[in-house]
């Protein structure tokens, strides 16, 4: 018996096709930085497009297929690495907090990790997973 291969969703064929998103968002999906972090790289000049400077954020670019670099090194999506946490009451999941406060961040401090984007929203009152 002989298998059909299952037809792409639209919306997968539409992202593996040249699905553009912003360029601070694909430095964070590349697990570089934050959006955040990003937008300073991107102001500093530090973040190339196709050899080019790129000094906007929003500037659209392909993950799939557009060349970026940060200071002269490519920016490529490493093998990604899942936490799950059971978020201690009275830390706010952020990486830096402007009011000292204590972080998610703290509970894996000093680990040997790649760049570690929190999922969710869980603010100092909540605790579980993040």
């Amino acid at each position: 018996m002989t298998r059909k291969p299952m037809p792409t969703p639209p919306d997968a064929a539409r992202r593996s096709a040249g699905a553009k998103v912003s360029l601070n968002r694909a430095l964070s999906k590349l697990g570089l930085c934050s959006r955040k972090q990003a937008e300073l790289l991107i102001a500093e000049g530090r973040v190339r497009v196709a050899g080019k400077v790129a000094r906007d954020p929003s500037l659209r670019v392909d993950l799939g297929r557009d060349h970026i670099t940060v200071d002269g090194e490519r920016v490529a999506a490493e093998r990604k690495v899942y936490l799950m946490l059971n978020k201690p009451h009275g830390l706010v999941t952020t990486r830096d907090d402007p009011k000292g406060r204590g972080t998610v961040y703290d509970c894996i401090a000093g680990l040997d990790l790649p760049y570690v984007s929190p999922v969710g929203r869980l603010d100092k009152a909540s605790e579980g997973c993040f």
